[in-house]
């Protein structure tokens, strides 16, 4: 074999050919993959517990496991294996499914960073030899990873998880990752190169400083992430910034209760209109015509009482600046 031909034997892939007729499908918001086939996929998931990051993620791994990935989900809390079968039982075992490619998602269960450590080398080592697409998911991201590098288990945790970040396209290595705070919660490394981000509610005004750039041109504040719903979030991919209504994955639908949506309460009053008003920016508050009200005040279910009271305090903050 020349020496040509072994160069392209270890670098097999350079462009990911696997993604140019790839999709993801988020609610209504449809992703071509072509536009990730130079970089491969790097996801987070941001926002407190319980608002779907980890739905996300398995929405993720059965699209993409249909499409010719295999996906492996790192599970502390042993869910996963309700859903998609038993945990595999040690390294090696990990070793073959991925290397046979038969079993499209792997589930791993992963305590903390030092279970996690061997089963984070087997993916690199069979990434780099094979460079067949992976996605890997990682949920609750703060069990291992950190905001700074620290010693034994989970400094080696947070250098494997890099790892996938730094250089997993060059093997076929797609990532998506939860984390509690868009700060102080998993390794900046992951935020500096992440494509594909989904931002859930967001409780802590502390954290906007961090995200108001994402959203500025695009007039998003900090009431709109702080007003999403659980299953609702703001992707922030090559495209630009959608709002997305995630659908339920499929293994999860089987084992879910059934949950019941409750309508947040919207202002009532004069007082609470006004007050709402305060901190809208003049140039929104003016796109608010009667016509723009109206639709809205009908898509929210609002009654005639709440209205009037809406709209005389918008005339009352528009004399007022």
């Amino acid at each position: 074999m020349s020496s040509d031909a072994n160069v392209g034997a270890k670098h097999a892939v350079i462009q990911r050919t696997e993604m140019l007729s790839a999709r993801l499908t988020f609610g209504s918001v449809n992703i071509s993959l072509a536009e990730y086939a130079t970089t491969g996929l790097l996801s987070l998931g941001v926002g407190p517990r319980g608002c779907g990051k980890t739905n996300v993620g398995q929405v993720m791994a059965e699209q993409l496991s249909a499409q010719g990935w295999v996906a492996v989900i790192f599970d502390p809390e042993g869910e996963m294996e309700l859903m998609y079968g038993e945990a595999v039982a040690d390294p090696e075992d990990l070793r073959e499914k991925l290397t046979s490619r038969n079993t499209p998602i792997i589930v791993v269960r992963a305590a903390n960073a030092a279970e996690f450590v061997p089963y984070g080398r087997v993916v690199l080592e069979v990434a780099d030899k094979l460079r067949k697409p992976m996605l890997v998911v990682v949920d609750e991201g703060q069990v291992f990873s950190a905001p700074r590098k620290r010693s034994e288990s989970l400094g080696e945790a947070v250098d494997i998880i890099n790892e996938f970040a730094d250089r997993g396209r060059k093997r076929a290595v797609d990532l998506y990752m939860t984390a509690l705070r868009y700060t102080g919660s998993v390794h900046r490394t992951l935020f500096s190169n992440t494509n594909l981000t989904f931002i859930g509610c967001q409780n802590d005004a502390a954290g906007w400083s961090a995200l108001s750039p994402q959203f500025k041109s695009a007039g998003i504040t900090f009431g709109d992430l702080n007003s999403l719903a659980p299953a609702e979030f703001f992707c922030v991919s090559r495209f630009g910034i959608e709002k997305v209504k995630m659908q339920m994955a499929d293994a999860l639908k089987k084992v879910a209760p059934a949950v019941v949506q409750v309508k947040r309460n919207l202002p009532a009053t004069f007082s609470q209109w006004d007050r709402a008003m305060r901190e809208i920016p003049t140039e929104r508050l003016q796109a608010l015509t009667e016509p723009v009200t109206a639709l809205l005040g009908q898509i929210a279910g609002l009654t005639a009482q709440q209205m009037k009271a809406g709209q005389d305090a918008l005339v009352d903050e528009l004399e007022c600046r």
